[in-house]
């Protein structure tokens, strides 16, 4: 046991957070999953505790929050209109004198999902990147085109993101495309009484054998 508390293995520590949906259908907001430990990795989070979470214009968003939820209550959602959406990320855990959850530095990745619903789920024949989000990549971000597909995008932070720190934005704004006013299908509107979502995983691992970790958890570095 001590053998593989000290193993490379044993430092990594992953967490998926911060699950958030957005809606649309006069901007119906759903609410935010709360964060939780991926219950696979708990043993070796006794040794190190990290934390992310996603922030939205400067806030995190956690628990029952809501993306969007300003621009709701406003009633002024339009379609074609660009609406600032800035999205970044949070090292959450505070630096602590106690035994417990100091917090560590760490590396992050993201996973956004576009994609629409109608009355019966997921409506697979919508186009997801008609749901505009402006991704950065010119500030520390760097989009895996190998793992992204138009309904899922991975994005990488290259520089460590410190006990308390946040990353640049991964995206900035949102809009959707006006041409949903005007896509048929079958002689019908196609985005008639459909939503679309925006879903956000963050998850992270630390720093120390960084490489390694990365490369264990994630399959590749964050280059």
């Amino acid at each position: 046991m001590k053998n593989f508390l000290n193993s490379p293995k044993a430092t990594i520590v992953l967490f998926a957070l911060a699950a958030l949906l957005l809606g649309f259908g006069g901007i119906n907001a759903i609410q935010a999953a709360p964060r939780i430990e991926s219950a696979d990795y708990r043993a070796q989070v006794q040794l190190t505790n990290i934390n992310v979470a996603v922030t939205e214009n400067g806030n995190v968003v956690e628990g029952d929050g809501a993306l969007l939820k300003d621009l709701e209550a406003s009633g002024n959602f339009k379609i074609g209109q660009t609406y600032p959406e800035v999205l970044a990320v949070r090292n959450t855990k505070h630096p602590s004198s106690q035994n417990e959850g100091a917090g560590i530095d760490e590396y992050v990745r993201v996973s956004v999902y576009r994609y629409w619903t109608d009355g019966n789920g997921k409506a697979v024949n919508l186009n997801p990147e008609y749901i505009e989000l402006n991704f950065r990549e010119d500030n520390g971000w760097t989009i895996d085109k190998k793992a992204s597909t138009p309904e899922r995008t991975v994005l990488y932070y290259k520089d460590v993101v410190p006990v308390d720190g946040n990353t640049n934005p991964f995206a900035d704004k949102i809009t959707i495309n006006s041409a949903v006013s005007t896509a048929m299908n079958s002689g019908n509107y196609a985005y008639e009484n459909v939503k679309f979502h925006v879903k956000v995983t963050a998850d992270a691992v630390q720093t120390h054998n960084g490489t390694e970790a990365m490369t264990s958890a994630w399959g590749r570095t964050n280059e």
